[in-house]
């Protein structure tokens, strides 16, 4: 059985206000073109499935395909990211800290507004250093999909609020979602090189392609140029 996992707050918050604002911070002190390769983390993606009483809860069947997809665009486009290698953690004890660790970084980023001193974790660090590598990525998505009848109940709600209210309010549920952050560390100087996030899109949080889309976003003007 699949142990769930809890929704960091601030991308929590994210999600049910819908109104997270694409964000860039880089590093100065580190050029782009340092980063020739890249070695990148398991992606993590937290989910979740709208249902009755439109109360939303996460979903670990549409949290791992969300996940697998991440994966397998950043595998088939690795020239494109620099990527050289997928660096896979034996141990779940050991995983779970690097997951909590890069959340931790997220946050720390979103919640300062800058990368300065926000130092490198120590799981994340001494396993580069293990590896002898330098640069690493690490990607979490967060979303929502929803049951299905569950959009047209709530697009008719909509409606009939509108009419009692003349019009003056009329809420138009969003379908689905999907965020993408992403964080590049530097272990040589122990520091964060790189976040980025996307804006909400309202597609399947699932979609390959709305999910490459959005990785390319990501990357854009400091990866490569489109």
């Amino acid at each position: 059985m699949i142990k769930k996992r809890k929704l960091p707050l601030v991308l929590c918050v994210a999600i049910l206000l819908h109104s997270c604002i694409s964000k860039k911070y880089i590093n100065t002190s580190t050029s782009p073109t340092e980063i020739s390769s890249l070695d990148y983390f398991e992606p993590y993606a937290y989910i979740h499935l709208i249902e009755k009483g439109n109360k939303p809860r996460l979903n670990d069947s549409l949290s791992m395909v969300s996940t697998k997809r991440i994966d397998s665009v950043l595998i088939s486009q690795n020239k494109k990211f620099r990527i050289k290698n997928k660096i896979v953690v034996s141990s779940k004890k050991i995983e779970q800290i690097v997951e909590n660790e890069f959340n931790f970084l997220i946050q720390s980023v979103v919640k300062k507004r800058k990368l300065a001193n926000i130092p490198l974790t120590p799981t994340i660090d001494s396993i580069l250093e293990a590896r002898n590598q330098r640069f690493a990525l690490g990607i979490i998505g967060t979303g929502f999909g929803r049951k299905k009848g569950n959009y047209g109940g709530q697009v008719a709600k909509g409606v009939a609020v509108g009419v009692l209210t003349l019009g003056l309010f009329a809420p138009i549920p969003i379908k689905s979602n999907l965020t993408l952050y992403a964080i590049i560390v530097d272990s040589q100087k122990n520091e964060v090189t790189f976040y980025n996030n996307t804006n909400p899109i309202e597609k399947p949080p699932t979609d390959p392609v709305n999910i490459e889309k959005q990785l390319y976003k990501l990357f854009d003007s400091y990866l490569f140029l489109k």
